[in-house]
């Protein structure tokens, strides 16, 4: 499964949808593929924001990192990544990050299919999840599928 973090650890809208889907019990393996930058920017726009502390940006920075160390499998992005992404651009409107993060995840797709095991889920609260549809996959948009 991919899946767009921001929602696992800020209350926004399909908070309680991706802390559900992200059970353990129920996802085998979370990938994290090219957000975690992008997670720690949305952590600290929303300190900028006031939507929360400096001191709670501090504490979730903090635990998103634990979590990238110990709870998800953090897809490298290699030469080959950006190779694709690039190329991926001249198929689809996309902007620099978010071509980044469809290679990522074509390539998790591309691996998982290699060892025969299910096909991952793109979890995605971005118009490009659109985008990855088209690339065939199965996709969920928190913010439009659930509340």
């Amino acid at each position: 499964m991919l899946s767009h973090r921001q929602a696992l650890y800020l209350r926004e809208q399909g908070h309680a949808w991706v802390v559900t889907l992200c059970d353990q019990h129920k996802v085998r393996t979370l990938y994290l593929t090219s957000r975690l930058v992008e997670v720690v920017a949305t952590i600290c726009r929303k300190s900028r924001e006031q939507s929360i502390t400096m001191a709670e940006r501090d504490t979730l920075i903090d635990i998103f990192r634990q979590d990238s160390q110990l709870a998800y499998d953090v897809w490298p992005v290699t030469t080959a990544i950006y190779i694709s992404a690039g190329n991926l651009c001249r198929s689809h409107k996309l902007r620099a990050y978010d071509a980044v993060q469809l290679a990522c995840a074509l390539s998790v797709r591309d691996d998982a299919l290699t060892s025969h095991v299910t096909a991952p889920l793109f979890v995605c609260a971005e118009w490009s999840h659109y985008v990855a549809m088209a690339e065939g996959f199965s996709v969920e948009n928190p913010t439009i599928t659930r509340s």
